[in-house]
């Protein structure tokens, strides 16, 4: 700013670069304070389970160091930890094999239980009849006897209707034995269906692989904070324009004093041109006037 010659205003522009600095170093800066405090954080331990310890194994693209965590047990963990993941591979394959022989999918579930139901209570019904054949057989000979000794014989109403009576009511036994058998071969049926899913799921959760607990503190985030740009460029704009709107006062305040001195001060001075002389012309010719020279 020049004596006569209002100040600029400030550069938008200006600020965006001031602020892109400011940021920058302070980026810089933030990321110096993480990088510390995450390997201030990174101490190594020891407990009865084992070690843990830290080595940089690199850096990022951008120059920050990459740590890795190194994890040591001790040998009785680590006889252990053996033990548990060889059972849980053993687990894993059980569990497989007992999955590939249901052979899940070849037939469907209702035509498989059912089939198996039916197998099963043939089975039970076939154990009910050898137990109730010996009573069958005594109710017979015994009912023959009786008929025979009343004068009848096969082939007689009497001793027929006799006879088939005693079927009907033995028939009844076997029917109402096969009544009670079916549900609950039903219920093994499906028990017996869903046993490979159940046992073959829970092995193979059991074979899932896992981490030995150590008890040891988990490797710290890096933690970077960034920096507000936008706050930045803000604060260098209103630093600029006071800065703008301060040169305007002093500006305004020179002008207003120039111009204000009377003409009785300056005295002949004044009025034999020494004031246009000073703006670059004369009072009265062709010279600048006031207003140019100021412009």
């Amino acid at each position: 700013m020049s004596l006569f010659n209002p100040p600029s205003a400030p550069d938008p522009n200006a600020a965006i670069s001031q602020a892109t600095g400011i940021a920058n170093t302070q980026t810089a800066l933030n990321t110096t304070a993480g990088e510390q405090s995450q390997a201030g954080s990174m101490v190594g331990q020891n407990n009865p389970y084992g070690s843990l310890s830290y080595s940089q194994t690199g850096t990022g693209p951008n120059g920050t160091p990459l740590y890795t965590a190194n994890v040591s047990l001790t040998p009785q963990q680590q006889q252990m930890f053996n033990t548990l993941q060889s059972t849980q591979t053993s687990a894993g394959n059980q569990g497989n094999q007992l999955l590939t022989n249901a052979n899940y999918g070849s037939t469907d579930p209702t035509t498989a239980i059912g089939n198996m139901t039916s197998g099963l209570t043939s089975q039970q019904l076939q154990s009910q009849m050898n137990y109730l054949n010996p009573f069958f057989t005594t109710q017979s000979q015994q009912l023959d006897t009786q008929l025979r000794n009343q004068g009848l014989a096969p082939g007689n109403p009497a001793y027929d209707n006799a006879v088939r009576q005693l079927d009907t009511n033995q028939g009844l036994v076997v029917s109402n034995a096969a009544a009670q058998f079916e549900p609950q071969a039903f219920s093994q049926a499906q028990t017996l269906y869903t046993e490979p899913a159940t046992l073959g799921e829970n092995l193979a959760q059991f074979g899932a692989p896992g981490s030995p607990n150590t008890d040891l503190v988990s490797t710290p985030n890096l933690n970077v904070q960034p920096s507000n740009l936008t706050g930045a460029v803000s604060a260098e704009n209103t630093a600029n324009q006071n800065q703008y709107n301060a040169q305007m006062q002093q500006y305004s305040g020179l002008m207003s004093g120039l111009f204000g001195i009377p003409s009785s001060v300056l005295g002949g001075w004044a009025q034999s041109g020494g004031l246009s002389s000073l703006l670059g012309g004369s009072s009265s010719g062709g010279g600048l006037t006031a207003a140019a020279a100021l412009a």
